[in-house]
């Protein structure tokens, strides 16, 4: 049943990035015409993003000592269970208690939130090529986009009221949600299989244990530092996209979820090409040569003079900066030992989302005062140095193996050691 993992993993983020695309496109524009203030909502989704990293700080050291497939498990009921109150009594506060336990419209390429930990360590005990689980994590990585891509398509040719669309969006999640159990439910999952990465690092010689021990600690620093530069830009765009374009543009949610689509839609596609990428020597140039694509279209946004090109830059950001997630989920699963996989995808994906956490609420107040596009340019500079760090990560860190072509080795499941997601 090994490769039955790899196939409900992905499926369930489809399945999630229908529900987190749509609700990305209209829960806050929803929101807005519903009169709810961007201070109001800001703070919601602040409130919600705090949840998420205090929840994906836990789970990450869980991860290590427990079944990762049944933390996944529990984290699909709650997205299940959380809408239900606010579906069958609607209201202000069940609404609110909905978003902070759902992720509903901060969530995006099909994740998990904070239960993405465990997910990571199944991706990297259960890759279906064992020994190269570089390629699945993008290939992961694109399937939640291309779940997105559909959720937005259909926020586009939906002609709800907002109370109805907020409605339907948590229904849709809870829904999605539902089937994502029964998938997992579906597989026997041997939680117990080593990581199937490669017996040493791929980007660095066999070193001494205190030495290696050392460098694993300065490069989780950079990640980490990287991260938290990384996710306040994110925080700042990301979740309320929707709502700048609504604000400068007067774009409504069914026009810009046709933008969201298709910027999803090439974020995939160029997801799914970095997954047949083999030579892992050439993975960090490339996700820097994207992200630097990303980062000038990201500078060049706040600018644009009408709603295509703003579309159009927005896509090209999204797809550079979107697409190599996986690629970096892969890279830092190498930094620290097998048995600390958990521990190190909670470090990542916990210091993505701690400076994430002011992200609305700062983009609510800029806003609250006029100033429309001062959240767009503050991320765009904030990204620049979050990719000056990532190059220096993995500037310092040697592609392969003497004598080795960089391509990854053909382990076999028992003898892989690291595993790290970035």
């Amino acid at each position: 049943m090994r490769g039955d993992i790899p196939f409900v993993l992905s499926t369930c983020r489809i399945l999630r990035g229908v529900a987190q695309g749509y609700l990305l496109a209209t829960l806050l524009p929803d929101l807005h015409t519903l009169g709810w203030s961007s201070l109001g909502w800001g703070s919601l989704l602040s409130g919600a993003l705090l949840a998420d990293f205090l929840l994906t700080a836990a789970v990450g050291s869980l991860a290590d000592r427990l079944p990762p497939g049944r933390i996944l498990l529990a984290g699909d009921l709650l997205g299940v269970l959380s809408p239900l109150p606010y579906l069958v009594h609607p209201g202000p506060i069940l609404l609110a208690a909905a978003i902070i336990l759902s992720g509903a419209g901060q969530r995006s390429n099909g994740s998990p939130g904070p239960w993405a930990p465990p997910e990571q360590v199944l991706l990297a005990r259960h890759p279906p090529t064992p020994g190269r689980p570089f390629g699945f994590f993008a290939r992961n990585m694109a399937a939640g986009l291309l779940g997105m891509s559909a959720g937005a398509l259909l926020a586009w040719g939906s002609d709800l009221s907002p109370a109805a669309g907020i409605r339907a969006g948590l229904a849709v999640l809870s829904f999605l949600s539902l089937v994502a159990v029964v998938l997992i439910l579906g597989v026997r999952q041997n939680d117990r299989s080593r990581p199937s990465f490669p017996a040493s690092s791929p980007l660095e010689p066999p070193a001494p244990e205190d030495k290696k021990k050392d460098e694993s600690k300065r490069k989780m620093a950079l990640l980490v530092t990287s991260n938290i530069l990384g996710g306040l830009s994110l925080g700042l765009v990301d979740p309320v996209i929707a709502t700048w374009f609504l604000l400068r543009f007067h774009s409504g949610p069914s026009r810009t979820a046709l933008f969201l689509a298709m910027a999803f839609l090439a974020a995939a596609i160029v997801a799914m090409a970095l997954g047949r990428i083999d030579r892992i020597r050439a993975l960090p140039p490339t996700v820097i040569l994207l992200q630097s694509v990303s980062l000038i279209a990201a500078l060049l946004l706040p600018f644009a003079p009408a709603l295509v090109p703003a579309a159009l830059l927005y896509t090209i950001r999204m797809a550079g900066a979107r697409a190599p997630g996986g690629i970096r989920q892969a890279l830092a699963l190498t930094l620290l030992p097998k048995h600390r996989t958990g521990l190190a995808a909670g470090l990542h994906l916990s210091s993505l989302q701690a400076a994430q956490i002011a992200g609305p609420l700062l983009a609510g107040l800029l806003w609250h005062t006029g100033r429309t596009d001062t959240p767009l340019i503050a991320a765009a500079l904030l990204s620049g140095l979050s990719l000056a760090l990532f190059w220096i990560l993995y500037r310092s860190s040697h592609i392969e193996h003497p004598g080795n072509s960089g391509e990854i080795p053909s382990h076999g499941p028992a003898s892989g050691p690291n595993g790290h997601a970035s």
